[in-house]
């Protein structure tokens, strides 16, 4: 059975999404770099040699055949200039419903209170770099990671503010552009919910993990607990050492410190139900001595 056009283009435009990831998930932002630094006379366009040097700068190597053929496709005057712009929107397809769903689901844990918008101190308390692929696969520090996720979101969408703060579209928009070097949907999901402590739906913790996590948190805190003594003070005394700023709260990242200490290692999906029981206001943030009298209020 003879092979549409339109299946060939996306074959190579495969091939070109996996080199890209096997480079790391930098989504399409260098080689539109490259392509324009390529483009001398900004015209959008560029030649056979031109095309295939800014593609190899960026670790993409196509085979002649598959050169001659995006040619064929994307020069649509027949000047022998490929129109790169075409190209790349071509290489960046819109986010499939499954990717377009997480990346919601995502924004809609930052922005607590329905405005629409989030600023990048929010982001920074929930983000999670060290999950991010490139952090895990050694090419990056968290901390380098977060830097450009955070500039990444400035300048994504046409008429918006550089101000610090990130809309629903600006945060699409980067997500669109990274989607394009992550060629697999589940890598994509999990990647999501590794980084914003959620899951897709249906997947969220079940009401029984999170009682066996309280139970093993007792368990625990029973073991640090002098005969005699209140537990629910021994777990807030805990808590307390790990809250930075002393406001009587922890932060996501404190909680997972403090429950660590008491030899409990949690999923990110596992702490944001935490959260989403006990952080009433939905401050970001749990009241340690509310905490406390949470897990023990049922024993008295």
């Amino acid at each position: 059975m003879a092979t549409s056009k339109n299946e060939q283009v996306e074959s190579i435009m495969e091939s070109v999404r996996e080199q890209l990831f096997a480079k790391g998930t930098k989504g399409l932002s260098k080689v539109a770099r490259t392509f324009k630094q390529a483009d001398f006379n900004g015209n959008k366009k560029l030649d056979k040699d031109e095309f295939e040097e800014a593609m190899s700068f960026c670790g993409v190597f196509l085979k002649k055949r598959e050169i001659k053929f995006l040619f064929n496709i994307f020069d649509r005057d027949g000047d022998g200039n490929i129109n790169y712009e075409e190209m790349l929107r071509t290489l960046a397809p819109p986010l499939s419903d499954t990717r377009k769903s997480i990346v919601k689901r995502a924004f809609k844990v930052l922005d607590r209170d329905g405005s629409g918008v989030v600023n990048f101190q929010e982001v920074k308390e929930i983000y999670n770099a060290s999950k991010h692929p490139d952090v895990q696969q050694g090419r990056a520090t968290a901390k380098h990671v977060t830097e450009v996720f955070l500039n990444g979101f400035e300048g994504k969408v046409k008429g918006e503010q550089v101000d610090g703060k990130i809309s629903l579209a600006e945060f699409m928009a980067y997500y669109e552009d990274l989607s394009a070097s992550i060629p697999s949907d589940e890598y994509f999901v999990q990647m999501m919910e590794s980084c914003w402590m959620i899951r897709r739906e249906g997947k969220d913790p079940s009401r029984e993990k999170l009682a066996t996590l309280v139970s093993l948190l007792k368990q625990k805190v029973a073991q640090k607990t002098k005969t005699g003594k209140n537990p629910a003070d021994t777990l807030t005394n805990v808590f307390k050492h790990f809250d930075a700023d002393e406001s009587g709260k922890v932060t996501a990242d404190e909680f997972n410190h403090a429950m660590e200490r008491f030899g409990i290692s949690l999923e990110r999906a596992d702490t944001r139900a935490f959260f989403q029981m006990f952080d009433k206001d939905n401050s970001g943030t749990i009241t340690t001595k509310e905490f406390a009298n949470g897990i023990y209020s049922n024993d008295e």
